[in-house]
């Protein structure tokens, strides 16, 4: 991936709030980018995914966000479908039988000692 290219198109395309968005949506606080100007926390914001592995789902979100990139990062795209939140992969192992066997369902318990009803 062109990182120069997604520099330049974070920089002109996306507002400050929308940084802050799409930053979001890669996992990233854009509290904790480094840089004073738009195009600093741009360039902060790729060096962060790139360490994590993840420039090529910023490059998903900000085709989602301005479709008119995608001619752009098309190429790049098509190799790639929509990315999963890899915080709830482990779903999908339970799905495919994969994992450990739930052996009972989920309960909820109300400890009324503890917690007593508002009723009572």
């Amino acid at each position: 991936m062109n990182k120069q290219q997604i520099h330049q198109d974070l920089s002109t395309h996306f507002s400050s709030d929308e940084l802050v968005l799409l930053a979001g949506r890669v996992g990233v606080n854009f509290n904790t980018l480094g840089g004073k100007t738009m195009p600093d926390k741009a360039g902060s914001l790729i060096s962060k995914v790139e360490r994590n592995g993840r420039l090529r789902e910023l490059v998903y979100w900000m085709v989602q966000a301005k479709p008119a990139l995608k001619v752009t990062y098309q190429a790049q795209l098509q190799r790639e479908s929509a990315p999963k939140d890899s915080r709830l992969e482990w779903l999908d192992s339970l799905a495919a039988g994969e994992g450990p066997a739930i052996e009972e369902p989920p309960t909820m318990r109300w400890d009324s000692d503890e917690h007593p009803r508002p009723d009572g």
